[in-house]
């Protein structure tokens, strides 16, 4: 067998349960879905700026 299911299990037992895993994986989905609001935003933002400049005719 070697060493490498011992060491799988020892990492298994220093890292986090499955329930904070779960949790930390729905934070970071939040976290990103928030980031996507502010940058729809801010496109929304730029789309709708009023042009710059004054239109004049010429004779």
């Amino acid at each position: 067998m070697g060493v490498g299911p011992i060491v799988t299990e020892f990492a298994k037992k220093l890292g986090p349960s499955e329930e904070v895993t779960q949790h930390f994986k729905a934070a970071r989905l939040e976290i990103l879905k928030g980031l996507r609001a502010m940058l729809d935003e801010q496109i929304a933002g730029m789309s709708e700026a009023p042009k710059q400049g004054t239109k004049f005719t010429v004779e």
